[in-house]
């Protein structure tokens, strides 16, 4: 068996932002990335499995960073199919023990043909949006974090506003008080875990911005204040606008109290995010995936997103680097994922046409030819699959 692969003569786009690099070569060994540069100039191994990546794109695998997977038999089918559609991480907010099982399960090889699976675990008040550990108070906040942590998971997930999917909240309906969101990030970043919010609108938002949370996610209801204080905080945003969009109010048409927030919502959600951009707002990428089957199909969602993103005034390039480098920064993982550099993991995915100029192509499954994660080639030449419709069908 070979001990090194090389991707010889595509278009490198590395997750940096850097300009792309015409007639590239990936040097992989094991797991990692070896070496990277330009064709004739990399040296190659005289041993080295080639593949030939002449007219297509080199990226890095996509992170997901908003994800609802557990730990059981459908978690494992969501993670299967999110390779094929060159998702090669998944940060599950709601993954709590059963998902910490899953994801150790992967690591160790155990369970195979999954994406990487980062496990998060939700500490949250007493009739809260998201549920799991309730805890109700600074010192019982503080413990529940610690048991979290003590399970191993890689981050804490919390709300500081309702949202939209329960009968008994709106997005306004209060969650935990300052005194207890503080209590739980400065408990989390004791133990060196990073924190997750669930907020929509104020005061919830200068909750988070105060406490110094390191993520905010959804801000469908995100005012102007808050988008200050989220970049002079230096915090993430993950605005999801996946949940406020049009196809996704449609698919939930039976259910109004959720989609009169939706809709109320849109523009402003939008609007918020290009007030992000234009500011510098370190935008991450994230969906509430892999979101309803009424009308998403896993890995849908996380790429619909992207073209959303351009919609309110990323460029291609920029929202390939959230959802790659972004999200790797953002969950304390640069050092391993995120970008296709030496010493990084061999996530890497091989595509035809370039989605720097396009970042919709990543929407089509048969565009996806090859999908590599720990430097072993988990897909390649992918059949397009029909019950994945096609951004033309979608209309």
């Amino acid at each position: 068996m070979n001990s090194h692969k090389v991707i010889l003569h595509g278009t490198l786009i590395d997750g940096t932002g850097a300009a792309p690099v015409a007639d590239s070569a990936i040097v992989v060994r094991g797991k990692c990335i070896e070496a990277v540069g330009r064709a004739g100039v990399t040296p190659i191994p005289a041993d080295a499995e080639v593949i030939d990546a002449t007219g297509k794109t080199v990226m890095p695998g996509i992170i997901e960073g908003h994800a609802h997977v557990g730990g059981d038999a459908r978690a494992q089918k969501v993670l299967r199919l999110s390779l094929q559609r060159g998702i090669t991480t998944v940060c599950s907010v709601a993954a709590n023990p059963p998902g910490l099982a899953l994801r150790d399960a992967i690591d160790s090889g155990d369970v195979r043909g999954c994406a990487r699976l980062l496990a998060g675990s939700i500490v949250s008040c007493t009739n809260g949006h998201v549920t799991y550990r309730t805890a109700d108070g600074p010192w019982e906040v503080r413990k529940a974090v610690r048991e979290m942590v003590k399970a191993g998971s890689d981050f804490i997930k919390t709300a500081a506003s309702g949202g939209f999917w329960g009968r008994h909240e709106g997005c306004s309906s209060p969650n935990y008080t300052p005194e207890e969101l503080t209590a739980l990030v400065e408990e989390a970043h004791a133990w060196g875990v990073p924190v997750v919010v669930h907020c929509h609108t104020q005061p919830g938002l200068s909750y988070c911005i105060d406490a110094g949370v390191d993520q905010i996610h959804h801000g469908a209801f995100i005012d102007e204040a808050a988008v200050h204080g989220i970049r002079d905080k230096g915090l993430f945003y993950m605005p999801t606008l996946a949940v406020t969009c049009q196809r996704n109010i449609e698919a939930l048409s039976d259910q109004p109290w959720q989609t009169r927030e939706m809709q109320q919502a849109q523009p402003g959600h939008r609007e918020g995010v290009r007030l992000a951009h234009s500011l510098g707002v370190k935008i991450a990428v994230g969906c509430d995936y892999p979101g309803t089957p009424r009308t998403w199909r896993v890995g849908d969602r996380t790429l619909h997103e992207l073209q959303e993103l351009v919609q309110c005034g990323l460029t291609p390039m920029e929202a390939i680097v959230a959802a790659t480098r972004t999200n790797a920064i953002a969950y304390r993982r640069i050092n391993e994922l995120g970008t296709i550099e030496p010493g990084k993991r061999a996530d890497l995915l091989v595509v035809a046409g370039n989605p720097a100029e396009d970042v919709g192509i990543l929407y089509d499954a048969a565009n996806i030819r090859l999908v590599m994660k720990d430097g072993a080639v988990e897909v390649t030449e992918a059949e397009y699959q029909p019950h994945y419709r096609t951004r033309e069908e979608l209309g």
